[in-house]
């Protein structure tokens, strides 16, 4: 069970610890190498499950630094976290291939992904701590202030070119991402 749990791209990212009466050398190692994050046997010692907890936990912040600001990055090349950046990164090249398409919504995401909604929702959030709403404008605009900044496009064009179909809306937006209108980085 354990092994399905982690094997799975929709449930790999949920920490699991393993409290169990099996002391054994080969059942630890055993449940530690299905996926276990934490392997603790009973009777178990109160301070050693906080402990545990307590580096779940930080794990959990790490995984946050570390996908929260990835809307306008390239992902890194070396990973910690192989599952989680396979997941971000199918998740992300949907999203940029559909960046134009301003009907594009989260059930065209799911059946791309091969995910229930609350799934995609649930594990997009637990490792970005953004929602999928918020993660795709981002993008949008990153991509938008790329056009400004690199080309010879108006806020106009920048703007349905990356998805919005209402320039006050992309204004609004873009203010709120970046302090600044596209107006003042345009270069049209």
């Amino acid at each position: 069970m354990l092994g399905k749990v982690k094997d799975d791209l929709r449930t790999s990212h949920i920490p699991v610890v393993m409290l169990t009466a099996k002391a054994d050398v080969a059942s630890k190692l055993e449940g530690l190498e299905r996926g276990a994050d934490a392997y603790i046997t009973k009777p178990f010692n109160k301070e050693e499950l906080l402990v545990q907890m307590r580096s779940l936990v930080e794990l959990r912040r790490k995984l946050l630094e570390r996908y929260a600001p990835v809307a306008g990055l390239p992902l890194p090349q070396e990973s910690d976290f192989r599952k989680e950046d396979v997941f971000i990164k199918k998740v992300r090249d949907v999203m940029i291939s559909h960046l134009t398409d301003d009907q594009f919504n989260i059930q065209g995401l799911c059946l791309e992904i091969a995910m229930s909604r609350s799934q995609l929702y649930r594990k997009f959030k637990y490792l970005t701590d953004r929602t999928i709403i918020e993660y795709q404008r981002s993008l949008r605009l990153h991509k938008a202030k790329e056009l400004l900044l690199g080309s010879d496009v108006t806020v106009s064009e920048a703007a349905y070119r990356t998805g919005f179909k209402n320039i006050s809306h992309f204004s609004k937006a873009f203010n709120r991402e970046f302090n600044v209108n596209p107006s003042d980085i345009s270069r049209k």
